[in-house]
């Protein structure tokens, strides 16, 4: 009977500790991931980035690449994310004022550009070129940054209301990525994107919009209160070490 109670309790204290292990190594493995939202347009230099992280760290990264209100809406809504790189400073500053960040950093500085197609080359030469008769503009929607920068742009220079009723604006695609791809495959003659992901997509600049008539347009990073607030900060340093995956684009490091 002794015998039979002896093996029992070593059997309960194995099973006691299997389960420790079992959470000791869900834990670790839990703290060796780190969610990364990044505004979509920084999806290329950012994925050189994130090899490099993985390289020197062995960390696996969950990226999620999205609209930076999409991705503000996210994390407001409580989804996981320890960083998020946004194209748009003032959803960093929303998050803050929602005390959601434990560190905010300004990142990257872009200028608006009007982009033509093969079919809008030698048709749209200038920014006052998007009102004339049978032109097919696009721009973002306004609740992504690059489309809401594009449309204060055009109001500031007096443009927006003529090309709304022209009935010119054919497309308000969601992300600048989209945009790109609407103007490389041609079903678009020209719009306004960001200058990084046109010079991403090697794509025809004519006009640079003058950030008078936008404001400084910047891209910032902001680590996520209880989330894997170390490897976030790793990452960070990471992406600022090689900065110039981003500036070999046209982006300028903010000072």
């Amino acid at each position: 009977m002794l015998f039979k109670s002896k093996r029992l309790y070593i059997a309960a204290v194995l099973m006691i500790l299997l389960g420790c292990f079992v959470f000791i190594i869900g834990c670790e493995s839990q703290a060796e991931e780190l969610d990364l939202f990044v505004a979509a347009g920084l999806k290329k230099p950012m994925d050189e980035v994130i090899a490099i992280f993985k390289e020197e760290t062995g960390v696996e990264v969950i990226p999620n690449f999205g609209p930076s209100g999409g991705l503000y809406t996210q994390i407001e809504e409580d989804q996981p994310c320890d960083l998020y790189f946004s194209a748009d400073w003032s959803y960093i500053e929303k998050l803050e004022e929602s005390d959601r960040v434990a560190v905010a950093e300004k990142f990257l500085l872009d200028h608006e550009v009007l982009v033509v197609s093969e079919s809008g080359q030698g048709k749209v030469t200038c920014f006052e070129d998007l009102l004339k008769p049978g032109i097919a503009v696009g721009i973002c929607e306004p609740t992504a940054p690059g489309g809401f920068y594009a449309e204060t742009a055009l109001k500031s220079m007096g443009l927006w209301d003529d090309l709304v009723a022209s009935g010119n604006l054919k497309a308000r695609p969601s992300t600048v990525n989209q945009l790109a791809l609407m103007i490389e495959e041609d079903e678009l003659d020209a719009g306004l994107n960001y200058s990084s992901v046109t010079n991403l997509n090697n794509q025809i600049i004519v006009e640079t919009v003058p950030l008078e008539h936008t404001g400084d347009i910047i891209f910032g990073a902001s680590i996520i209160k209880g989330g894997n607030e170390d490897l976030a900060q790793r990452f960070l340093e990471i992406a600022f070490e090689h900065i110039d995956e981003f500036t070999v684009y046209g982006w300028l490091p903010c000072e």
